[in-house]
């Protein structure tokens, strides 16, 4: 991926966040575009300067282009309402400005998309994930958008003759995450000398550490082909043990710990007992995550130890 030239939207997110650095160390020209319009130019945590750009507006999207040349790759992480999984934004303002994007972008002579989708995309499928599954049970608005868009951008890939890729990326943890997660309530209760209230935690997670994530998203955006592949560990977890774990390395007593003191989230997604087939992302990048969990937990850790600076506040792109 050498010299060429890559667009980032979602830059400042969670997941962003981590992958500016793997690409900017395979000196990529990179560009970094937000659809937020806070002002003309704004800069990311790491301090690469982020172009305003309506990604719902053709017009727009053809003035970047105009301005800067077709990029040889563009990277679409850019998604609104994250935090709410059953928003109407996701069937609406979401998908039509990922849309918009394959679209001018593809017309403008862009070969190769990459759209970075979810794990949810399976609903409440359990065991073995692989690619070529249909979905089963429920799916929120948010696993329905990001399989409109994969599909639509495989479709329109496949009558260009131009390549697609959606990555299915399962459950992120990592340094940077929203306030609100998990891995951060407990830091702050074992800072404060709190027992921390939990919801029951016996669903599962397949969970991948952010900057192996990251790294997983880097090899992918130099695939050639269309495909849609898995970006997880392959393997499932208990929620109430991955919480055990960290708050153990946090050095915590597990015995302090308040299980089903809350209630599961409404809305939130079926996590049955499933996890990532990799043999289509190691056929296609001759790579696969580290399956170790608690290396990135002792990462994630020294990062919040270290502050603001280490773990950034993240913001949708």
């Amino acid at each position: 991926m050498t010299n060429q030239a890559i667009w980032v939207t979602g830059a400042g997110g969670f997941i962003g966040t981590h992958v500016i650095p793997e690409l900017v160390t395979a000196h990529s020209q990179l560009l970094c575009f937000t659809h937020d319009n806070r002002g003309e130019e704004t800069r990311g945590p790491g301090g690469q300067r982020r172009h305003h750009l309506d990604f719902r507006s053709h017009d727009d999207v053809r003035r970047a282009v105009g301005q800067y040349g077709v990029p040889d790759i563009v990277l679409h992480m850019g998604w609104g309402a994250m935090e709410d999984p059953g928003s109407p934004e996701h069937l609406g303002a979401n998908v039509s400005a990922s849309r918009n994007l394959i679209d001018t972008l593809y017309a403008c002579g862009l070969k190769r998309f990459v759209f970075l989708s979810s794990v949810n995309e399976y609903g409440g499928r359990t065991g073995l994930l692989e690619e070529s599954m249909p979905p089963e049970g429920r799916l929120t608005h948010y696993a329905e958008a990001k399989t409109a868009v994969s599909q639509y951008g495989l479709a329109r890939a496949a009558s260009l003759g131009r390549a697609f890729l959606s990555i299915r990326l399962f459950y992120t943890f990592g340094p940077g995450q929203r306030p609100g997660a998990l891995t951060n309530k407990l830091y702050r209760c074992f800072s404060d000398g709190q027992r921390p209230a939990l919801g029951p935690c016996e669903h599962y997670r397949d969970y991948i550490f952010v900057r192996e994530a990251a790294e997983g998203i880097r090899r992918l955006c130099e695939v050639t082909q269309s495909a849609i592949v898995n970006l997880g560990s392959g393997h499932a977890i208990r929620v109430r043990e991955f919480a055990t774990l960290f708050w153990s390395h946090l050095g915590g007593d597990p015995g302090d710990m308040d299980f089903g003191a809350l209630p599961m989230r409404a809305g939130e997604p079926e996590q049955p007992l499933s996890y990532a087939s990799l043999d289509r992302l190691r056929n296609l990048t001759g790579w696969a995550p580290s399956p170790s969990i608690e290396a990135g937990i002792d990462q994630t850790i020294a990062a919040l130890r270290r502050g603001p600076a280490a773990t950034p506040q993240t913001q949708q792109g």
